[in-house]
This record gives structure tokens, C-alpha cells and sequence, in this order.
């Protein structure tokens, strides 16, 4: 098989390797489809703080069930599904409690463990959800982006009908609007330009401003939430200034170091901000049912294929800031 790996920051090759063999427990999944997001892109460029090289890429996939371990459900052969690419202890307090993903010992595939950027992978059988039949691969590609917009609006308490500013609409931005929508709150975005801001309005949402514009705003527009969905220092700064008295910040981008925050006025209006990591389980199954209901579909979000030999043209793609760019998917069933 085909398989990406990262050896440093910049330093991908594709090599010949063997399939691996699912140990006890686990399940050898063909790899149908994986997306390149942005943390792909932090550990490609040497931003990203937590990764371990040499690594092979790759957290958001699908494929078809083709063996089974010891232990596993033989059953499970033939089945398509999407993986929780989240490996934990399960003994911490924040595994006991329910809160896996902020595991103490928390590895990820694609980052500190072998990721999906390759023809088959060994996942454990609890990793795995189910694709309903009228769900498809490529779809199914799409459950672990919905699963963090998922997890946000979690994280953020807002009830059906709040009004939300998200910061930033990319994939996970426009993922959390989607997710809005669907719970049906009012959405404002703020956007980096007057494009990415137009495309904002065709996802669903209410009304999108342009960044410099925005600063102009009324600071209190009464927003039950604000989503920092960048993980800039200007954009951080920008919604903890939009919040209002007594709101919530959800901090969803992955900042790339320490960056300043005007504790002044987190102090002076009470303003709660939230990190949100991954997702859960439970997140994952919410995420499959947007897809399935058509509240979230591939047509909207995957703009650009490649393969994996391709992998680093699909990483330039990602990398492109402009309207015509949004999910890189890399097709990988055929030819495995």
C-alpha cells in the first residue's frame, strides 16, 4: 500500500509499506477518503505544537471494514464506517468522568499516532462509528469536522434560537454554523474578506461582515455566544471585544503560541471563555445524523480532490485562503 509520512516540518514522501495487521481488539479498515484540515497544515508547516515526527498525516476518514482482530466482532467485516481518531487511557479522572477527549495521555491519529493518509489502518473496535447505509464514504469523511462544530456548540450552553458571532469561517467555522443552524440559532460571522464573508451568507448564515468592518460594530450586539474559530491574535482580540457582559467565548481555533487576551475586560464583564477540544463519542453520532439529514453534505464543503501521491499539491490547496477553497479530500480507496 501507499502511505504518507511526515518526517519533519515540510519533509512528506510517500512510500511502499506493508499492510498492518489488526492487533486484539482492533479492526483493519481500508481507508476510503481522508480531508486535510487545518491542524494537517500546522503539522506540515512546523506550527503545531503537539505533534510527533516522523508521523503519517490524516484524522478525518472513512473506509470499509476488511478484517478482524482477536476479541473483535468478525461481523464487523464488510461494514463502512468513520473513526474517532482519539486514543485514550480510559483511567484518568477525565476519562472516568466522561470527558475523554481531554484525556491526560490523549494521542491522535495523524499526530502522535499513525494516522489515515494510507491505504489500511488498524483502529480499536471503540474508535469505530457505524455509516448508516444512506451515508457514503465520502460523506462519512466529513462526521470528524461536523463532530468539533458539534462539540463547540456543546461546550458553549447556547439553547435553540440563541444568537451566535462566529470569528472565522473556514470548514470548522462554517461546520459550527451548520450545526447552529440546525439547533436554529441566529448566526453572525465575521470574515477576512468580502468573498469568504459572501460565502458565509450562502451557508446559512443571517448576516457576515468583513474583519477591519467589524471592529466598527456595536461591541454588545447581545450575542449568547461568540466562536473564535481562527486562532489569531487579532481575531482572539476581536471576540472577547464582541462578547457582551456576562457572555461566552468558545476558543475553537488552534492558536500556534501564547497570544495576548484583554483580560481587562474578561475581568470587567464576567466573560467566560472556553476551550473545546475534538469531541466525544456522542458528538461524533450527532455529526453522522447531521449528514444523514442533509444538514451538513460533502457537496457543499469538499472543493478539491487528490491522491495520496498528490498529498502535498493537497496541501497547498488547503493552504489557499480564498472562497474557491475549502475541504481537500484524498481519495484513497482505489488502487489499495
Amino acid at each position: 500500500m501507499r502511505r504518507a509520512v511526515l518526517g519533519g516540518p515540510g519533509d512528506l514522501t510517500v512510500v511502499d509499506a506493508k499492510e498492518p495487521e489488526p492487533r486484539r481488539g482492533e479492526v483493519l479498515v481500508k481507508v476510503a477518503a481522508c480531508g486535510i484540515c487545518g491542524s494537517d497544515l500546522h503539522a506540515f508547516n512546523g506550527e503545531h505544537p503537539l505533534v510527533i515526527y516522523p508521523v503519517t498525516p490524516g484524522h478525518e476518514f472513512s473506509g470499509t471494514i476488511v478484517a478482524a482482530g482477536e476479541g473483535a466482532d468478525p461481523g464487523l467485516v464488510g461494514r463502512n464506517a468513520c473513526v474517532e481518531p482519539s486514543l485514550v487511557c480510559g483511567t484518568c479522572p477525565q476519562c472516568v468522568s466522561g470527558r475523554y477527549n481531554i484525556c491526560g495521555g490523549l494521542r491522535v491519529m495523524g499526530f502522535q499516532a499513525p494516522g489515515a493518509m494510507c491505504g489500511f489502518i488498524a483502529v480499536p473496535v471503540d474508535r469505530l462509528h457505524m455509516l448508516p447505509e444512506d451515508v457514503g464514504l465520502e460523506a462519512g469523511a466529513l462526521a470528524e469536522p461536523a463532530a468539533v462544530g458539534v462539540h463547540a456548540l456543546g461546550r458553549s450552553g447556547v439553547e435553540p434560537g440563541a444568537s451566535i458571532l462566529i470569528v472565522g469561517a473556514g470548514v470548522i467555522g462554517l461546520m459550527v454554523l451548520k450545526v447552529a443552524k440546525a439547533l436554529g440559532c441566529r448566526v453572525a460571522v465575521v470574515e477576512g474578506s468580502a468573498e469568504r464573508a459572501e460565502r458565509a451568507i450562502g451557508f446559512g448564515a443571517d448576516e457576515a461582515v468583513v474583519f477591519p468592518d467589524a471592529l466598527a460594530q456595536p461591541a454588545d450586539r447581545g450575542f449568547d455566544a461568540v466562536f473564535e474559530c481562527v486562532g489569531r491574535a487579532e481575531t482572539i482580540d476581536l471576540a472577547v471585544r464582541a462578547a457582551p457582559r456576562g457572555g461566552t467565548v468558545v476558543a475553537v481555533g488552534v492558536a500556534p503560541g501564547p497570544v495576548p487576551v484583554p483580560m481587562p475586560l474578561v475581568q470587567d464583564g464576567e466573560i467566560d471563555i472556553r476551550g473545546t477540544l475534538m469531541y466525544t463519542g456522542a458528538d461524533f453520532e450527532r455529526a453522522i445524523e447531521l449528514i444523514r439529514s442533509g444538514a451538513t453534505t460533502p457537496g457543499e464543503f469538499v472543493t478539491h480532490r487528490v491522491t495520496v501521491d498528490e498529498l502535498e499539491r493537497g496541501y497547498e490547496l488547503a493552504g489557499m485562503a480564498g472562497p474557491e477553497t475549502l475541504k481537500v479530500l484524498v481519495e484513497i480507496g482505489e488502487g489499495n
